[in-house]
């Protein structure tokens, strides 16, 4: 089974299972954990939110991750996008906006990327807080450079936690990760 394959089945099997609700994504492919994530949510729900650290950048994350121009370079918190079937509401966790959706049973709320506030102290107590408000069914974490993080206490928080392995979809992150030192 390939990569890809092996990550939407336990991104579906997250889904599927009433018992866990919150799920933290790592793996050293930003752009193959978003679209699997996104993919599979898509198929799940009609209705989300999308919680950003870098507002200008997320229309760029996305739609590098789907090759394809899903989203407008410039994105409103007061605006809602169609991604696939889902209405989604995009906004920041990092600064302050007038209204922050909380969610509800019939949606999902996807933080991404999560990587500025899991090694700063202050930073990642903040995104506790907005995390315990969420009162979407489920609750998806999505890291990037994991290669970079140094404390991982974000996995006690969480249901589950899966590693997005591409050792076989993309050897060539892999190899250039361990040319650089990134990892073993």
């Amino acid at each position: 089974m390939s990569d890809k394959k092996n990550a939407i089945e336990a991104v579906v099997n997250f889904l599927n299972d009433d018992s866990k609700r919150i799920l933290l994504v790592r793996g050293y492919d930003n752009d193959a954990k978003l679209k699997v994530v996104l993919s599979c949510l898509n198929k799940e729900f009609d209705r989300g939110i999308i919680r950003t650290s870098s507002m200008s950048d997320i229309s760029d994350f996305i739609n590098r991750a789907f090759d394809k121009k899903l989203l407008p370079d410039s994105i409103k918190s007061t605006t809602t996008y169609q991604l696939g079937r889902m209405t989604v509401n995009i906004n920041s966790y990092v600064t302050s906006t007038r209204t922050n959706p909380l969610g509800n049973e019939s949606c999902f709320t996807l933080f991404f990327p999560v990587q500025t506030v899991l090694d700063d102290p202050k930073r990642y107590q903040n995104f506790l807080i907005e995390l315990e408000k969420v009162k979407s069914r489920k609750v998806i974490l999505i890291t990037t450079n994991d290669w970079s993080i140094d404390k991982w206490d974000i996995a006690s928080k969480v249901d589950e936690v899966y590693f997005y392995s591409v050792e076989n979809d993309n050897p060539r992150i892999m190899a250039n990760l361990r040319r650089n030192g990134e990892i073993v």
